[in-house]
């Protein structure tokens, strides 16, 4: 009879220890989750930011070097009729 109520108790103890550390894994693994995505966001605001200003600078020297070109296309014609007359 001792026997079998150890062998109950120990099995009761183990199914206990069991769902606890499945409780806590589960709440572990969801803690975890929610800073993973948290720290996704973020990154990925970040990088959008980042994308934003380069994508800004990049048109900025675009328009540069199109001014710098039109200017160039213009003065070639300017100064060969210059020349020529």
């Amino acid at each position: 009879m001792l026997d079998n109520e150890r062998k109950d108790w120990s099995e009761h103890v183990l199914l206990t220890a069991t769902d606890r550390f499945e409780r806590r894994l589960t709440h572990e693994i969801s803690l975890l989750r929610q800073e993973f995505h948290t720290a996704l966001q973020e990154g990925l605001a970040a990088i959008r930011s980042e994308l934003a200003t380069t994508r800004v600078e990049t048109l900025r020297w675009s328009f540069v070097f199109w001014i710098g070109q039109v200017a160039t296309v213009a003065a070639l014609p300017a100064f060969m009729l210059r020349v020529w007359r």
